[in-house]
């Protein structure tokens, strides 16, 4: 407590703080459903014949609300059974405003006076935190929602804090894990939730655990693909004519066991094709190349002046032509847990002030993300760009690092064999199937998506670890 401030003050200056971290949450996440989508999901859910109470638990501009309330077959000015029924929390208080503004508006379309239209929108979205803030359980059997999405590292820090101490570690990684996490422990038991999500924690092993805790309730009545331009929009805040980063899906998870289950492992949205064989995680290394930062810092041009015995030449996806790589063009430092030279350490010191929080290490001349021990680098591997028209093999020669999240290294198998897997007919269906399309005709590769590739037995002959 600073000199002279009082006890009120001093609650009142933490009150301000968590609202300018609301804010800044809110102007990171704040992307809302079109109406459309929102319609769908609630047929989907089959809103309002199936479920008695809805609550949105993010409830942004109303959109959800909005929609769930026109459905219902309200007498005028019936407040209390329109709160009854229908409910919503958000916690940034010019979303609460925006979405009260639109719930008295359709109720007053409807015939209502002014006075209850408000009264009934004033009860109906609450300011309030749904992570952060206790909220009853077993009262609403369905939820409908757009949860937030942001990593738990973007979080700011005084509202971090509170949000490690509540939230359980297995939801914790990201606002959307913890989103659902806590809507599954306020549903009732035979509740029904159905979501316009983004599809990452149906598919990383981050989200793994949550998953499976999932899978302990719920199974997948119905997942489809959505257009991120035509589903998602953004306030008047956000800039203009750009679309959410995110691949978004809608799906409905339900108590039975009727649907798909959702366990530790990916969830794919298309359930991989029948094939005879072996995963490729069973027989093979798989690894995302890492990230080291802006160039200049960790990543060198050819004529830095550093012991060449430090360096390493690198490949990134400009350098790759076709199904080879080019000359390098740029080195990168490689350092290890002894301390390099005196000119090494001159060097980072002069640069490291540009690299961004997330890349910084304890010890300064360590990179972002160690490669040393991680990455074949004695010998040839196969390389697969991660932004490719199909999925594609390239061999990467010995002594070249592969860098910054954007190629995938294959290793432990003959180079040869490892093409021959990928480019078989089954393996390219598979990997279509799988892989999300972006923009041009061009498919994202992940290293998750690889490990599931089935390799076809025939490949299998005399590989360790196969049992061909």
């Amino acid at each position: 407590m600073q000199p002279g401030a009082t006890t009120e003050q001093l609650s009142l200056d933490l009150l301000d703080q968590r609202q300018i971290d609301i804010a800044a949450i809110h102007q990171a996440t704040g992307i809302y459903t079109a109406t459309p989508e929102i319609e769908a999901l609630l047929d989907q859910l089959d809103w309002p014949a199936q479920g008695c109470r809805l609550l949105d638990p993010g409830a942004g501009n109303g959109g959800f609300l909005v929609a769930a309330l026109r459905r219902l077959d309200l007498d005028v000015n019936d407040v209390e059974e329109a709160t009854r029924r229908v409910h919503g929390y958000e916690f940034y208080r010019e979303a609460v405003a925006d979405a009260r503004r639109a719930v008295s508006a359709h109720l007053c379309e409807r015939g209502w006076t002014s006075p209850a239209a408000w009264r009934a929108a004033n009860e109906i979205v609450e300011d309030h935190d749904f992570l952060l803030s206790p909220v009853p359980t077993g009262i609403w059997d369905v939820i409908a929602a757009n949860p937030p999405y942001w990593r738990l590292a973007n979080l700011p820090a005084g509202y971090r804090i509170d949000y490690e101490a509540i939230v359980p570690a297995h939801a914790r990684a990201d606002l959307l894990y913890a989103y659902l996490d806590r809507s599954a422990d306020v549903i009732t038991r035979d509740g029904h939730i159905g979501l316009i999500t983004a599809d990452r924690w149906l598919l990383n092993s981050g989200s793994g655990e949550l998953r499976r805790r999932l899978g302990t309730r719920y199974s997948v009545a119905g997942v489809h693909r959505l257009d991120a331009e035509s589903t998602f929009y953004r306030p008047k805040t956000r800039r203009r004519g750009t679309v959410a980063r995110v691949h978004p899906v809608s799906l409905i998870l339900t108590p039975s066991r009727s649907g798909r289950p959702l366990g530790t492992e990916p969830f794919w949205l298309t359930p991989l094709p029948a094939v005879d064989g072996v995963p490729l995680r069973d027989i093979a290394e798989i690894r995302l190349a890492p990230w080291l930062g802006p160039d200049g810092i960790f990543i060198v041009g050819p004529d830095s002046g550093l012991p060449a015995e430090h360096l390493m030449p690198v490949v990134e996806p400009a350098d790759i032509d076709g199904e080879a790589v080019r000359p390098a063009r740029k080195w990168a430092l490689a350092t290890d847990t002894t301390e390099p030279p005196r000119a090494v350490l001159a060097h980072l010191d002069a640069t490291l002030h540009r690299m961004p929080k997330r890349g910084r290490r304890a010890v300064r001349w360590l990179p972002p993300e160690t490669f040393t021990g991680r990455l074949p680098l004695d010998r040839d591997a196969v390389l697969v760009p991660r932004i490719a028209r199909r999925l594609t093999g390239i061999r990467l020669p010995a002594g070249r690092l592969p860098i910054n999240h954007g190629l995938v290294v294959i290793s432990g198998l003959p180079v040869e064999s490892v093409l021959a897997m990928l480019d078989d007919p089954q393996v390219q269906a598979q990997a279509n199937d799988l892989s999300l399309g972006i923009d041009n005709g061009y498919r994202s590769f992940t290293a998750t998506l690889l490990r599931q590739l089935v390799i076809p037995r025939r490949h299998l002959t005399g590989v360790p670890g196969s049992r061909a």
